[in-house]
């Protein structure tokens, strides 16, 4: 038990490690947070977790679950939707993509993918939406392992449906 959490928090920090990754099609300099976000935060079971490698990000004590968001603000940057995708799910290894379509989310086109893979061996499921509005680009992540993948789910709807960039 005390291992399928450890690896549980290892995927977590790698889905949010890897969501943060630099495109070679970027600047070197690297973006800034965007501002003025608002949201619900993920609440009970979910704890805050503090790490450089999302804006805030949350797991739960009671699965290990993960819910994240990154923004990265630049003055020349657009990257293609697919691409953030890519980048976001690039920690999967045997990558199988459930799902991905394009949706309208904040005002702006996004895109919204469910995928299944392998952590170190380890069965995960994650589901991101990504999107673009105002310079900045969005990645909004949820997963952990594919068995208890479901079971809270809607958490990271209700973060979804509070989460509003100005």
């Amino acid at each position: 038990m005390k291992n399928d959490h450890f690896q549980i928090i290892i995927f977590a920090l790698l889905c949010l490690f890897f969501n943060g990754c630099v495109s070679v099609s970027i600047p070197t300099s690297s973006g800034t947070p965007a501002k003025d976000i608002k949201f619900e935060t993920a609440g009970d079971p979910f704890k805050e977790l503090k790490i450089k490698t999302s804006d805030r990000a949350w797991v739960s004590e009671k699965t290990g679950n993960s819910i994240a968001y990154i923004s990265e603000c630049y003055t020349s940057i657009d990257a293609p939707l697919l691409q953030l995708e890519n980048e976001s799910l690039v920690a999967l290894n045997k990558l199988k993509v459930v799902s991905s379509k394009n949706v309208n989310f904040n005002g702006r086109e996004a895109l919204t993918t469910i995928a299944e893979g392998e952590v170190d061996g380890v069965q995960v499921k994650t589901q991101i939406l990504v999107f673009k509005k105002n310079g900045c680009n969005f990645t909004l992540s949820y997963g952990g392992v594919r068995s208890k993948f479901d079971s809270e789910l809607s958490h990271f709807q209700k973060f979804i449906e509070s989460f509003r960039v100005p």
